[in-house]
């Protein structure tokens, strides 16, 4: 093996241990090599491209039915529902959710110059999942969504999440200086002037956003810490249902505002239609209802989501279908009433 053995060997090795299920050491005795030898060689098949590796992720008929369900339902332009049991912690639907999505945006993104990103445990654990990509000349460029809020809450890191966007496309993004709240009616320095006008720029460029999905206030977890007390206190009593980028929305697609205001720096979702591709990542039988207001709102065109939270989504939808049909036969008997009254008059 002084010179290396030949592309022909280097094949057989590789074919041995990938193709008959060979251990390295069955190949090392089979063909007088050491141990050490056949892993480098399996490793130098790969470089040359001998070997090409596919990993499939995980789908049922089941799921491809349910995620093409949800298209035809709720107009989605694409919808994907992720394998998972009832019994799944939370935590591990997020992950499940975010392996997809990395898998995702990957083949969707560079087709967008600007793209706009938002915060949330689903946003964050799939910026964590993005694979590195090769080197290419269209690389989308990265902009928060929002401003900063906390000190410990990984899942609301926005500068984070950029960086790690732009990291794995080999690409640039903005990094915001600037709390996602501020009191109602402070002045701002020349500097942060500059830096709220910048960032506002860069909104009115993004093609694309990926955003998360909040629960409802009353079960939230993530309310940040900077909103005025009194605000949170009133929202959780609300008839809110979800939150997009910090902004919460009734069944109806309404935000929530109150006396108590503040100043929130943050991309206005009633622009998120316009976009050409608003990407939400969100699991949780508990936004289910946010996810349908928010659908029917247009602030989502695609969705990517966990098997059972599909299916409380297509329970929601019967459900309403059902009260319509109600209220509409309710509606018709008043009116047949109303009409024999007359006849009888």
């Amino acid at each position: 093996m002084k010179n290396g053995p030949d592309i022909s060997t280097i094949y057989r090795i590789a074919r041995y241990y990938y193709t008959e299920g060979l251990s390295q050491e069955e190949i090392a005795n089979k063909e007088g090599f050491s141990r050490s030898q056949i892993s480098r060689l399996v490793e130098r098949a790969r470089e040359l491209g001998l070997v090409k590796i596919s990993i499939m992720p995980p789908a049922s008929q089941h799921t491809e039915e349910l995620s093409a369900t949800l298209v035809e339902k709720l107009g989605l332009k694409t919808a994907t529902v992720v394998p998972v049991r009832e019994s799944t912690p939370q935590d591990e639907v997020t992950k499940a959710i975010a392996t997809r999505a990395a898998d995702f945006l990957s083949e969707e993104l560079p087709s967008f110059k600007v793209v706009g990103i938002g915060w949330g445990k689903t946003v964050y654990e799939t910026a964590m999942l993005l694979s590195r990509h090769p080197a290419q000349t269209r690389k989308p460029f990265f902009v928060p969504l929002i401003g900063l809020s906390g000190d410990t809450n990984p899942n609301l890191q926005i500068n984070t999440i950029i960086d790690r966007f732009s990291t794995s496309f080999q690409s640039k993004g903005l990094f915001v200086n600037l709390s996602s709240v501020r009191d109602k009616g402070i002045a701002l320095s020349g500097i942060e002037e500059q830096r709220i006008h910048a960032l506002k720029d860069y909104w009115s460029h993004v093609e694309a956003a990926v955003v998360g999905l909040g629960t409802t206030p009353s079960s939230s977890v993530n309310i940040i810490d900077e909103l005025p007390e009194r605000y949170k206190n009133e929202l959780k009593k609300s008839a809110s249902c979800g939150d997009i980028l910090a902004q919460f929305f009734d069944e109806k697609g309404t935000i929530f505002h109150s006396e108590h205001e503040y100043d929130l720096l943050a991309f206005d979702i009633y622009s998120l239609p316009s976009l050409r591709r608003s990407i939400c990542l969100a699991g949780g039988e508990l936004k289910a209802r946010g996810i349908v207001a928010a659908v029917k709102a247009r602030f989502i065109s695609d969705l990517i989501t966990d098997e059972q939270t599909a299916h409380a989504i297509l329970t929601l939808l019967r459900e309403h279908s059902a009260e319509g049909a109600s209220k509409k036969t309710d509606r018709g008997a008043i009116r047949n009433g109303a009409a024999a009254k007359g006849e009888r008059a």
